[in-house]
């Protein structure tokens, strides 16, 4: 079985990444959902509670 590697973002990296999308004219929500799939990271869903009272 082959060893999976994964090499770490810096923060600089990540800032650059970010003024690149900035650059080709990417909304911020979608730069930072970008950003999220390349450190393979997801938002959570969440169940809204009924707040009928």
């Amino acid at each position: 079985m082959e060893e999976m590697t994964i090499e770490e973002m810096t923060i600089e990296e990540m800032q650059r990444f970010l003024n690149r999308e900035a650059e080709k004219g990417s909304t911020e929500e979608e730069a930072l959902k970008a950003l999220a799939d390349i450190l393979g990271i997801k938002f959570p869903k969440i169940e809204s509670k009924d707040t009928d009272q």
